[in-house]
């Protein structure tokens, strides 16, 4: 009696077992189909749903569709797409939700700012204080565009809103004068991105001349583990721009720039005693925007008028580029108040996170709005 008991328990758990993996097939042959036959799994716009009657699940290649139709992202001439004009529809929601309650603590001036968890602590330090996102508020990101490395098509996104106001770089007064060392992959702010801020940390930031250093906290802030999964390790083309050419070059010249080489010129006086090698690419999850990107989203009109989604409320933002020159190896390129500038880089401006997504990422749905941002899987 007990094994005819026994036996019986076992083929029920088979049974039980058979049906959970009948029922998981069922499933996933019924998504495929679904996904097949052209539809998004979200309410989607007419671009988007274009993409799946086409069969452009892959992110990128829908992009690319739905460049066909769009005044907004134009394809140039390396078949790069680009997102251009004053607020295209360009959002993206990576799963990514803060994790507690933002307040955010305003100085004098509304671009010197630090973020709290409570309100008290923020008043505390006599700050003006506004309530930025409550608790589960998804951290949105914004496409770039679609950019070819090795001949391959990667999405290029910018995190919507900054994480901070940092150095680009610093160092003791015995290197370079304190003022920091050019070279993006030994940099300050390149392990605050690829480390505090990727693996949530709290820690010591960087935030003026001779390694000053900052409280910055990105345990609520930070990279949660949902979007990690998404990221490509891509390489970073780290050319440098000889600093007297800046206000002369053209967006073309940027961006033939970033693809050369990282240049030492200074070789002698005080802001040149750094002995760090150069390197003209870095791989790594994350980065900044380069120079290129933010005159590439320019949209002008016949009159002169231009408008760009990149720089719609912001004061000052760090790029990657290094700036080469005779007097200083100490210089990278910041946007300020409407120009590229050449300038120290233990200077502090606000940080935007950039990265590239895996090839194989595919959409979900979605409008691209903010309130209903493209959706991927």
């Amino acid at each position: 009696m007990k094994k005819k008991r026994k036996l019986k328990k076992t083929n029920c758990s088979l049974l039980i077992i058979g049906i959970i993996i009948v029922t998981f097939i069922i499933i996933e042959i019924g998504y495929t189909i679904w996904i097949v036959s052209g539809g998004p799994l979200i309410p989607s716009s007419e671009e988007v749903n274009t993409c799946f009657k086409k069969h452009h699940r892959l992110f990128g290649d829908c992009l690319y569709s739905i460049a066909n139709s769009s005044d907004s992202l134009v394809k140039l001439e390396d078949n790069n797409l680009r997102y251009i004009g004053d607020n295209p529809n360009n959002y993206l929601d990576l799963g990514e939700k803060y994790q507690s309650i933002v307040y955010r603590g305003f100085l004098e001036d509304e671009n010197d700012y630090k973020d709290f968890d409570n309100m008290s602590d923020c008043l505390n330090e006599n700050r003006k204080c506004v309530l930025k996102y409550h608790e589960g508020d998804p951290i949105l990101w914004r496409i770039i565009g679609v950019m070819k490395i090795n001949e391959v098509s990667y999405v290029k996104i910018i995190r919507d809103d900054k994480i901070g106001k940092f150095a680009w770089d610093s160092s003791s007064s015995d290197v370079n004068l304190g003022y920091g060392v050019n070279e993006w992959s030994t940099s300050k702010l390149n392990n605050l991105l690829n480390d505090d801020f990727y693996n949530q940390k709290k820690s010591k930031c960087v935030g003026g001349k001779e390694n000053k250093e900052l409280d910055c906290d990105f345990t609520f802030n930070g990279l949660n583990e949902s979007i990690k999964k998404y990221l490509y390790k891509a390489p970073w083309h780290l050319g440098s721009i000889l600093d007297s050419n800046i206000k002369n070059f053209s967006k073309i010249d940027f961006y033939n720039s970033e693809l050369g080489v990282n240049e030492k010129k200074c070789l002698s006086g005080e802001y040149c005693t750094d002995t760090l090698e150069r390197t003209s690419s870095y791989e790594a999850y994350l980065g900044l925007m380069y120079p290129s990107d933010y005159l590439l989203a320019n949209s002008c009109d016949e009159n002169g008028g231009c408008s760009n989604w990149l720089i719609n409320n912001k004061s000052s933002f760090w790029t990657i580029s290094p700036s080469s020159s005779l007097t200083s190896n100490s210089y990278a390129i910041m946007y300020n108040n409407g120009n590229l500038e050449s300038v120290f880089t233990s200077s502090v401006a606000d940080v935007y996170p950039t990265a590239y997504l895996k090839r194989e990422v595919k959409i979900m749905g979605g409008f691209g709005t903010k309130e209903n941002p493209y959706v991927i899987h």
